[in-house]
């Protein structure tokens, strides 16, 4: 069955469904793997193979491959490619975004040390990196919008949420990754070359991830946009001219889950798990069941926004997170398992309320004339100033160090977040597209 919006076929079938989701899942978890396992091994890898102390300027290229990613190269690729994908097509950033993170990992795989080819090797590192970056920055945007602009009207939300769930995934299958194969070695042969398939895995990925995104046409949106002489020469430059207050709402939105993810992620919980008592085979069983969780829970709530709405639904979450973390420092001093353990559980839960509506929620802030433009920058500018810019602070000082301050930080944060949704219109009608 098709649905007809505007005059334009919206494909509505169950396998036009599925393949949405599974366009939407796979590509961002693939680009989100790429970008979580450069974090991953920077820990125990990169500063041996390509950071040696005596190197020059490590310091300085260690900083840069850590967070230039998140400061420079995702605001950047946002606008670069929401500039394509609403002068272009939705389809051309799809795929480039997965080849560029997909290609630039493996290059890192294959890349020789500093041994081997001098600074030659931190610096190829770092832009290989930044280019990674790039990529991420238009990847997750493109999937929502695409998502969005092809899902049957009343699934919206919940077929959208699936670019939501790519970030949990990612990090757990580039977690899992590195794992599993540093176990499968000695320490020493896993840091000389070991930590090398993990990357070159991502070849094999990208043609995987390449194979259901070129089987998506152009979204209808985008198609009656092309038929009709709408489409938008400088999208971004419109989008600043015109759509300034959306951006900013795209921004305050955002940010809260992005501070969440970042300065009080799951990562985060489980120190103070520790510190209360549980085992490092309890704690591992709960790195790997903690985004599992988030994957399942995040499409049960894109779909529940689809019956009450975005706002009421991620508003709900805001509130829920921010209980949680408001009551989660007494917790801690109490050292109870069995009251962290079901609190860490209703953290999730409500983390996941709040983050799963906003792939849908962003999106319908735009007119199809600056969509990718404003949905990449908006999500990638709130990822600058909540995520890499807390995390970073973290890292080089200490006023993020208590966790009394980090509470404050984080509920600030969902605070903006709320004063954001409390704003957003509850209907808006945006090329057809509801709000």
């Amino acid at each position: 069955m098709v649905h007809h919006e505007n005059g334009v076929a919206v494909p509505v079938s169950s396998a036009d469904t599925r393949r949405l989701v599974v366009v939407s899942l796979l590509g961002t978890s693939l680009v989100w793997y790429d970008f979580f396992l450069y974090v991953d091994a920077s820990v125990v890898v990169f500063r041996h193979q390509f950071f040696p102390f005596l190197a020059p300027f490590a310091d300085v290229l260690t900083f840069v491959g850590l967070y230039g990613a998140g400061l420079v190269a995702r605001p950047a690729g946002g606008m670069l490619f929401g500039h394509i994908g609403d002068r272009f097509g939705r389809r051309p950033v799809l795929v480039a975004t997965l080849l560029l993170t997909g290609v630039c990992t493996g290059l890192i795989g294959l890349l020789p040390a500093y041994q081997r080819i001098g600074l030659a090797a931190p610096v190829l590192l770092v832009i290989l990196r930044l280019l990674q970056g790039l990529g991420l920055g238009g990847a997750w945007g493109a999937a929502a919008v695409v998502s969005l602009e092809c899902a049957p009207p009343d699934r919206r939300g919940r077929i959208s949420s699936w670019a939501q769930a790519g970030a949990p995934a990612g990090n757990l299958l580039a977690f899992g990754m590195m794992t599993a194969v540093s176990a499968s070695m000695s320490p020493a042969r896993f840091v000389l070359w070991g930590w090398r398939l993990s990357f070159l895995l991502s070849a094999v990925l990208v043609v995987v991830g390449l194979w259901a995104r070129v089987r998506i046409v152009e979204t209808p949106a985008f198609r009656e946009l092309s038929s009709t002489g709408g489409r938008c020469r400088r999208p971004f430059a419109e989008l600043l001219r015109e759509h300034r207050a959306g951006l900013a709402t795209a921004v305050a939105v955002a940010v809260g889950a992005d501070v969440v993810l970042f300065t009080f992620s799951f990562g985060y919980v489980l120190g103070f798990l520790r510190i209360a008592g549980l085992g490092f085979p309890s704690l591992l069983v709960l790195a790997v069941l903690a985004p599992l969780a988030l994957v399942m829970l995040i499409p049960v709530f894109g779909a529940v926004s689809d019956r009450c709405g975005r706002r009421a639904v991620c508003l709900a979450g805001t509130a829920g997170t921010a209980a949680w973390v408001a009551v989660f420092l007494p917790l801690i001093q109490a050292r109870s398992l069995s009251v962290l353990v079901p609190a860490c559980v209703g953290g999730l839960v409500a983390f996941a309320a709040m983050y799963a509506p906003q792939a849908a929620l962003i999106s319908e802030l735009f007119p199809g004339r600056v969509r990718l433009s404003g949905v990449s920058t908006g999500y990638q500018l709130a990822g600058l100033l909540g995520g890499t810019l807390s995390t970073m602070a973290t890292q080089v000082t200490s006023w993020l160090a208590d966790p009394g301050t980090t509470l404050v930080y984080v509920l600030a944060a969902l605070a903006v977040t709320t004063g954001a949704l409390v704003l957003v219109p509850r209907h808006e009608a945006r090329e057809g597209v509801p709000a």
